[in-house]
């Protein structure tokens, strides 16, 4: 049976300056429909531009597209909530 090879990983604090420091979280207003759509249409428009790739643009408004369909099935559920509470 062969010996296990192990891996060496850097531990503790000393190696954790030689990392890439972590990306930038980016905050966008994603809490409507329109919010959704804006941001659609700008990465449509980036895509366009050959800005993004085509496969990355695809990924991306597919997410969009989801959660554009969750925002509508919440506001809709919530709606109906208000309806139901007041009969």
């Amino acid at each position: 049976m062969a010996p296990k090879s192990t891996i060496d990983f850097p531990q503790g604090r000393a190696n954790a300056r030689d990392a890439p420091p972590p990306p930038t979280r980016l905050r966008l207003p994603l809490a409507t429909v329109n919010d959704v759509r804006r941001e659609l249409a700008r990465l449509y428009r980036e895509g366009k531009a050959g800005q993004r790739e085509p496969a990355e643009v695809s990924k991306l408004a597919n997410v969009l597209s989801i959660l554009g369909r969750l925002i509508e099935t919440s506001d809709f559920e919530a709606r109906i909530d208000r309806l139901e509470q007041r009969r």
